[in-house]
């Protein structure tokens, strides 16, 4: 029995620990070296966002998106569109909105190389949004344009569907 709680410790600390955020107002944005020093809080927020089931009320959520928000308006290095095709997959939600900024950050952090072609950027970033809203566990309500895009994705199609909606 010793030999299994010690594990299973460490795994809980590891996880705790993994969750913990830093206190994003200590950051300063005001330079490119800031925003360039900051892309590994950067990463840590948008993970966060896209890690944890969704709740309006949750502070660090809230402040998470507020962190990423702040770094997106002014990041010299990375530039970030929100077009009619978001629009219309987002309709006016702001939660759904943050939650794809969120996936606009991963995506650009975890392929740099395509970062500055905002069509790869928003079917990546689509497809994050996807893997997140279609997790039951995230709590969070598929619209009907998400819902038809789950399924245009699933058939490989997706590109075509984000085509068909304008981008």
């Amino acid at each position: 029995m010793k030999k299994l709680i010690a594990p299973l410790l460490v795994l809980s600390l590891n996880f705790c620990y993994s969750q913990a955020l830093p206190d994003f107002d200590e950051i300063r944005l005001v330079t490119p070296d800031d925003f360039k020093e900051a892309e590994s809080t950067v990463k840590q927020a948008a993970d966060y966002m896209l890690s944890t089931p969704f709740d309006k009320n949750d502070l660090n959520r809230v402040k998470s998106l507020q962190f990423l928000i702040k770094w997106m308006s002014g990041t010299p290095d990375y530039s970030f569109t929100l077009d009619v095709v978001v629009d219309k997959i987002i309709k006016g939600s702001d939660d759904m909105l943050g939650l794809y900024m969120a996936c606009m950050t991963k995506f650009c952090f975890e392929n740099k190389e395509s970062s500055k072609d905002d069509d790869v950027v928003r079917v990546g970033s689509v497809k994050f949004l996807l893997e997140y809203c279609e997790n039951e566990s995230n709590t969070i309500k598929m619209t009907k344009q998400l819902r038809k895009l789950s399924e245009a994705n699933k058939k490989g199609e997706l590109e075509k569907e984000l085509m068909k909606m304008g981008g």
